[in-house]
């Protein structure tokens, strides 16, 4: 059994109400009721001071998902204002953040979803995480605990989990593995997706150990998820989860406009330090 690395895990509707769409020129630039400390953890702001400790601490211990957690916000991960934004922009969006409207309970109904067809993005999405032992309901919690170094307002709160909580997914329907190489898929996908810089600090953090080295692979694997990810629909306000995930993967991914994935050669986070280790010796 694989186990996705934390490092990169945490661094990673009512049809009563009628759908309006939000002028988005009339969005305050920071969600009502949040207060002056709030505004600056809701936007896009570096931490450089935290990289030395946090990095060392990380490479002491890659699987600590609190750690990767506070990596991913030291590098400005808390920028989901243009994420907010966009849900605004939507059809759906403002009743979907007003009502904090939650995924099914498919979503995480584990056994119901193993019992689903094979082929389906259900079954394919348990599959792969019962292969690599991932656990998205302890991994929310634990990255919970990073979070309690910031405030956040509600409609802050409920954008960040809405994407955090589909990371895993997000593997699934893009093809990307949980390698360092995968990662950097899914991390260019989010960033098209969500707006988020921090999103882009952490790809080139990602990649940057391998640039040095004259291995490109990891950027161009990013840079191709964010073009996906930008054709794609706009993933954290799709509501018909319970209908995609009983119906065929490949006919999800043509309806979300996910396009096929080109070929990449996984990198293992244990490779990496091994080959660093090998080079400063």
């Amino acid at each position: 059994m694989r186990r996705k690395p934390a490092f990169v895990v945490a661094l990673s509707g009512s049809a009563s109400v009628e759908p309006q769409r939000v002028d988005v020129r009339t969005v305050p630039r920071y969600p009502r009721g949040v207060s002056s400390r709030s505004k600056d953890t809701w936007g896009f702001r570096l931490a450089p001071r935290r990289w030395p400790s946090l990095f060392r601490a990380v490479r002491e211990s890659p699987d600590d998902v609190v750690l990767g957690a506070k990596v991913f916000f030291s590098l400005g991960g808390h920028d989901e204002k243009p994420t907010y934004r966009r849900f605004m922009r939507t059809d759906c969006g403002s009743e979907m953040v007003g009502n904090r409207t939650a995924y099914p309970v498919l979503f995480t109904d584990y056994d119901a979803l193993r019992a689903l067809p094979d082929g389906t993005l259900g079954r394919e999405y348990v599959r792969q995480l019962d292969e690599r032992g991932i656990h998205p309901n302890e991994l929310s919690r634990l990255t919970d605990i990073a979070y309690e170094d910031y405030e956040f307002s509600p409609d802050h709160a409920y954008v960040r989990d809405r994407v955090r909580e589909a990371h895993d997914l997000y593997h699934t329907l893009t093809g990307y593995g949980v390698d360092l190489v995968g990662e950097a898929g899914v991390m260019g996908f989010t960033l098209a997706q969500t707006g988020n810089k921090g999103w882009a600090m952490l790809a080139l953090l990602n990649t940057s150990s391998r640039l040095v080295s004259g291995r490109f692979d990891g950027l161009v694997v990013a840079i191709k998820g964010y073009r996906r990810g930008r054709r794609a629909r706009f993933l954290a306000a799709v509501q018909d989860w319970d209908r995609l995930l009983r119906t065929s993967i490949e006919d999800v991914r043509e309806e979300l406009g996910i396009t096929p994935m080109d070929p990449y050669r996984p990198i293992e986070l244990g490779e990496l330090f091994r080959n660093a280790s090998k080079e400063a010796s």
